[in-house]
């Protein structure tokens, strides 16, 4: 989960738009409770193996000053990544009355 947070700050911080930083690592520390849960959805190898792969073709597509392809994938990446897939799960689970994972009392 580290070297998964480090790779995108790399891609953000590349920016060096010190608002947007300060922003998106402030989005990121709120939005690991969901990262946690996606790692448990879907099962299998296969989420977790496009989202690897993805990272190296984002990579390669930076390197080749593909702005526009980036940001085709970094939308697409975004859409369909683990952490979606945890609030599409827990939005789910709200509208079929239970409460969101977590939040039950003790």
């Amino acid at each position: 989960m580290t070297a998964h947070r480090a790779f995108h700050r790399a891609l953000y911080a590349a920016s060096h738009n010190d608002v947007l930083i300060r922003m998106l690592d402030d989005v990121w520390d709120k939005s690991d409770r969901y990262r946690r849960i996606g790692l448990e959805l879907p099962p299998g190898d296969e989420p977790r193996t496009r989202d690897h792969r993805e990272h190296h073709e984002l990579c390669d597509l930076i390197a080749a000053a593909d702005a526009p392809g980036a940001r085709e994938l970094m939308r697409a990446h975004i859409e369909r990544s683990l952490t979606g897939s945890a609030i599409d799960a827990l939005e789910h689970r709200e509208r079929r009355g239970f409460p969101e994972a977590g939040s039950e009392a003790s």
